[in-house]
């Protein structure tokens, strides 16, 4: 407080120089804050599109009793349920009022959560793929022939055509996943880790 009362009397400039300066401590809170808030809300976001999908995974499961289909669905249900779960606690633990010194071990600690539960994420989709991709493959199968999966799928060159379409759609599935992840999340991560340079930096 002395030193800018030192400023304003010795300097005929002190006025522009004390709302630089509180220009400047402004900026950085809310440099800090943004990437944190703009997380939170893709999160809330993500989460409700993650809950339309897995009601979606629900009709398929109680108007079209096929089991295989039914199995396959169940699966990716129980998957979004872990994942919504996941990102419930990632979005709960978002603190958009860091300060003080606990600043950096905060930004630390909910950069590490980003990216530990983006490769979770896209790990466990790589399991949960082919699964999707069958099920579809099957749903999509008896309903065109018109017969039940058992006799649909009791064909070789149906068989080849279900494989084709795993190895297919399941890299471009997680390439997809990954790319919408990068884009509702990456560039604020990103922020986020260019902030805790320049604390480390400034420490």
């Amino acid at each position: 407080m002395n030193d800018l009362k030192q400023i304003w009397e010795q300097d005929t400039n002190g006025e522009d120089m004390l709302a630089e300066i509180l220009k400047s401590r402004s900026f950085t809170h809310s440099s800090i804050q943004t990437p944190l808030s703009k997380l939170k809300k893709n999160l809330a976001i993500h989460l409700v599109y993650a809950i339309v999908i897995t009601l979606g995974y629900a009709y398929v499961i109680y108007y079209f009793p096929m089991w295989q289909v039914q199995a396959c669905m169940m699966l990716l249900i129980v998957f979004n349920i872990w994942m919504m779960i996941k990102s419930y606690g990632l979005y709960a633990n978002i603190n958009l009022n860091v300060s003080g010194a606990n600043v950096l071990s905060e930004l630390k600690k909910h950069y590490h959560a980003f990216k530990e539960w983006e490769k979770q994420s896209l790990q466990a989709a790589l399991f949960v793929y082919p699964f999707a991709t069958a099920g579809g493959f099957m749903l999509g199968g008896s309903m065109g022939s018109g017969k039940p999966v058992e006799v649909f799928m009791n064909y070789p060159k149906v068989l080849i055509a279900l494989a084709i379409c795993v190895v297919i759609l399941v890299p471009l599935g997680y390439w997809v996943a990954k790319w919408m992840t990068k884009v509702a999340f990456g560039k604020y991560v990103d922020q986020l880790k260019e902030r805790i340079d320049e604390l480390e930096k400034e420490g």
